[in-house]
């Protein structure tokens, strides 16, 4: 029996101080004070949008920045968010020359899976302009990799609900995966 508990005490030991070690090497811009972060999102990814009524969905994808965008909240967009620890309040916004903009502000928050992985779980909502006007509701899921301790590479999926006036359509739009990349400072 005490061979049992003598053994038990040294797992429980070595899990404690395993459990500190961890602790460690977790980022201390992901955790710790407040930082603030400059982000290029949606710049590639696949979206599938299904506009209300019959047989108006419709699918694209872009290899880099914008091709032709269905809708508005599938621009490429210039995020700035102020972390507070892990929880993220921010706005991102993008504009294309053919008077087609999206603005959305949104919260977050940024949880520490490994040293270098996070999953950075974001919603708000938006304003989008392309001849309609949408408002609406915005989520995110992304998986964040963190190479170096002032850069992320962001991946993961993405949705938008839009209203619009009628007799404009709404629409939903899904991003499946969206890339970004994020600047800590």
């Amino acid at each position: 029996m005490l061979k049992r508990c003598l053994a038990c005490a040294v797992v429980a030991f070595a899990w404690a101080s395993s459990v500190g070690v961890a602790a460690a090497h977790e980022r201390w811009y992901e955790f710790q004070g407040t930082h603030v972060s400059v982000s290029i999102e949606r710049f590639m990814g696949i979206d599938f949008t299904d506009f209300e009524g019959p047989g108006r969905s419709d699918v694209h994808a872009r290899l880099l920045l914008n091709a032709s965008e269905p809708v508005p909240t599938s621009l490429a967009r210039l995020g700035f968010d102020v972390f507070i620890r892990r929880l993220s309040i921010g706005v991102a916004g993008g504009v294309t020359t053919d008077s087609v903009g999206v603005i959305a502000p949104r919260i977050g928050y940024m949880f520490g899976l490994t040293p270098t992985l996070g999953l950075w779980l974001r919603g708000g909502g938006f304003y989008a302009k392309a001849g309609v006007e949408y408002f609406g509701l915005t989520g995110e899921a992304l998986l964040s990799w963190f190479p170096y301790s002032i850069l992320a590479f962001s991946l993961g999926p993405t949705i938008d609900v839009a209203f619009a006036k009628d007799p404009n359509p709404g629409y939903v739009s899904i991003g499946i995966p969206q890339v970004g990349m994020t600047a800590w400072f």
